[in-house]
């Protein structure tokens, strides 16, 4: 293996608590962090020396915290190589939400990969902790308190299942600058979190007195009266609880409802820029299994938007993200390649829906298969013609014929991205007629 794709979690703090600080100026810690889905996306390429390129150009070379993570590997592996990073940033700066931690992860997890794991998780995470408290929570990921300076990790019950609303304003603080203020202001009076009401929640499946537990000391090392402000406003938009994360400046609302968290995140982004809308994971790093697709439309010269949103499970939460209609006319089309795994592929065709009879006639292919019928009814209340469960085509007058994916798990297809409903891909009718030809000349789309 010469090169690999990871994605890199984002974190959040439930609480944050300093319980101490060392003689070697590390603070000792207690909180719960939780990843969710938003990412960093980390390319890796076997190299001659080490580079660390970021769509964020002032995080290029030596000092992203990502090159001292590959060092680290390199020297403690023995393995006389380096590799070409390249980061896709997508979690805010100075945010509390680990994202130069996730990318470190990435590079471990992913390097570890590539030279066929020489190192086991545990040996990961100490290697990691050398790079940045955070980096072993972002390897492992899930719902996990930490404590010690946050590199000792005890696993717990997952967070019940939730919307996080996250509002980063644009200013900044580092983690060095809030510690500094911490013990300069000499605020340790002030009252430190319920930890065991988290905890105690956890274990109860109970997000309503999780989410009255949510505490940050490092809160109040950020003067700007702003964080108060968001919190506040998320709570009268709906959020059961909020709280700054890490040392911030990121502040999280938790919602039980995806019509209440869409909602507030509209409301956030008439006054903010970076606004993020997300769900829990129980995982950490763990690899972009649509890189090679995306590789491919690059080599095809192929121009296409990635459009991230949360995890969705229901007809109604794609309602409520607005999949149905994203401004422009687009189909989701679900298949199954030829090891059994899942995809959707989205395509446009102009300004009106695409015929499906428009496919067969460029291809010269005769035989287009569609999802299921039933579920078009019984969810969209589409009749045939409309041809996937996220359908925006609603063309009566295609002829489809609806079959059942577990008879065609074998087939091959043009797969797109893995269904693990996080992201979509938009391609003009030409560019998907284009790709379909480089693979054969050949669909099947499979309902999921």
């Amino acid at each position: 293996m010469n090169s690999i794709s990871i994605k890199a979690p984002a974190k959040l703090n439930l609480f944050f608590d300093i319980t101490g600080k060392l003689e070697n100026g590390y603070h000792e810690v207690s909180s719960v962090m939780q990843t969710i889905d938003l990412f960093d996306y980390v390319k890796i390429q076997k190299a001659e020396k080490i580079s660390v390129r970021c769509s964020r150009s002032e995080l290029d070379g030596e000092k992203n915290i990502a090159y001292k993570a590959a060092k680290l590997f390199f020297e403690k592996s023995g393995i006389p190589f380096g590799a070409e990073i390249y980061i896709e940033k997508h979690i805010p700066s100075e945010a509390g939400m680990a994202g130069g931690s996730a990318d470190a992860a990435a590079v471990l997890f992913g390097l570890n990969r590539i030279f066929e794991e020489p190192f086991s998780e545990e040996d990961l995470c100490s290697i990691g902790a050398e790079c940045g408290a955070d980096v072993p929570f972002s390897l492992v990921g899930g719902t996990k308190l930490a404590e010690g300076i946050g590199e000792e990790l005890s696993a717990l019950p997952n967070i019940p299942d939730c919307w996080f609303v996250i509002v980063k304003p644009d200013f900044g603080m580092s983690t060095p600058e809030s510690y500094r203020y911490y013990d300069e202001h000499g605020i340790f009076g002030l009252e430190h979190p319920k930890s065991q009401v988290i905890l105690d929640s956890l274990e109860n499946k109970d997000l309503n007195t999780l989410c009255g537990g949510l505490c940050n000391m490092l809160e109040y090392t950020v003067e700007n009266p702003l964080i108060e402000e968001i919190k506040s406003m998320l709570k009268k938009l709906g959020a059961i609880g909020s709280a700054m994360t890490g040392s911030g400046t990121a502040v999280f609302g938790i919602f039980d409802s995806v019509h209440t968290a869409v909602a507030a995140k509209n409301a956030f982004l008439e006054k903010f820029d970076n606004v993020f809308l997300a769900r829990p994971t129980n995982y950490g790093c763990s690899l972009d299994k649509s890189a090679s697709v995306y590789n491919k439309f690059s080599e095809l010269g192929i121009d296409y938007e990635r459009v991230d949103h949360p995890a969705v499970y229901t007809m109604d939460e794609m309602d409520s993200l607005g999949i149905f209609n994203k401004g422009v006319v687009g189909k989701n089309l679900f298949l199954r390649d030829n090891k059994g795994h899942r995809h959707f592929l989205v395509f446009v065709y102009g300004d009106k829906h695409t015929n499906l009879a428009a496919i067969e006639s460029e291809l010269g292919i005769k035989h287009v298969s569609f999802g299921s019928a039933e579920r078009l009814d019984k969810y969209l209340g589409l009749t045939k013609g409309s041809v996937s469960p996220l359908g925006v085509i609603n063309d009566k007058n295609a002829e489809v014929e609806f079959i059942i994916d577990k008879e065609f798990a074998d087939y091959p297809c043009v797969g797109v991205h893995p269904n693990q409903n996080t992201s979509t891909v938009w391609l003009t009718f030409e560019d998907l007629i284009k790709v379909i030809k480089e693979n054969g000349n050949k669909i099947d789309f499979i309902n999921i």
